[in-house]
This record gives structure tokens, sequence and C-alpha cells, in this order.
């Protein structure tokens, strides 16, 4: 059963909605791409999250941060780089609204010659972690700096 993308937030009310609705990608397709692919080269993980990116976040090892409320704006710079790219797979925490949305704005702005093809992964990175949390090759638990306590979200601990 698919689950339906969330409500379009504030931040994005003023760009188009996508009219490309891109397929998912399994965990276990991404972690054999990882496994045996050449990451910026075979595929790339784009990570669209932004605030929720926190000291006690974890990210996909290779995978770039390209925000989801700047991505349709840098969108003609961002095609013409990820477009070399055969496989590229984005994501955000649930993978229902961000990554949909900027999956669907990539595919959208690439040439229908296109060999490049995008993909929404599965559950996001919460099922990502929750699947890998213990396989480092898979999870890069970001650290803790100096100062910082435990918290969510821009300016945590401080």
């Amino acid at each position: 059963m698919e689950t339906l993308p969330k409500p379009t937030p504030v931040w994005a009310q003023s760009f188009p909605e996508p009219s490309s609705r891109p397929p998912s990608m399994s965990l276990d397709a991404l972690h054999e791409l990882i496994s045996t692919k050449t990451t910026a080269i075979d595929f790339i993980v784009v990570d669209v999250r932004r605030t929720d990116v926190d000291v006690r976040s974890a990210v996909i090892p290779g995978a770039v941060n390209l925000p989801a409320q700047t991505f349709y704006p840098l969108l003609p710079t961002l095609s013409s780089l990820l477009a070399r790219i055969p496989i590229v797979v984005f994501h955000c925490s649930s993978s229902l609204g961000r990554a949909r949305r900027c999956a669907g704005w990539f595919a959208d702005a690439l040439p229908s010659d296109s060999g490049c093809k995008a993909f929404i992964l599965e559950g996001g990175m919460k099922a990502w972690r929750a699947r890998f949390e213990e396989d480092r090759k898979m999870v890069m638990v970001m650290p803790l700096e100096e100062g910082e306590g435990i918290g969510t979200g821009a300016g945590a601990g401080k």
C-alpha cells in the first residue's frame, strides 16, 4: 500500500507542483548499488533534508545534501550536474514529501532522451537507518560537536 504524499509546506507553495512521479527504489536495491557500484559515477544519493540533519542524525555515506527548500531555485544548475549520473536517488526523513517533490522537479527538468533516471528511496532515512544502523558502510551517525547537547533541528543544543 502506497502512503499518500504530505501536504505542501509553506516554503514550497511558491514553486510549481512537479508533474513527474518518479518510481521508488527499495532499500535492498540501494544497498546493492552502494555495495557494487561507484557513487557519483554509476549513481548518487541526494539527501534533501535541512533542519532535521543535526547532531543526532545519520547520513548515507557518499550522499550529497541538497536541501529541498533551495532545490527548485537551483534546478537549472543541479539538473545539468546530476543528469550526468544514470541513477539519482532522493530521500528525506520519510520520502513522503520533500524527496517526492525534489525527485519530481528533477525528473521534469531532464530531457526526454536523458539516460538519467530519478528514484525515491522507500521509507526515507528512517527506514534506511532502522534497517542498516549497525552497518557503518551504510549509515554514518553524525558526531556531537563540543558543547552540543541532545536535541533536534537547527540550533539544537545552543
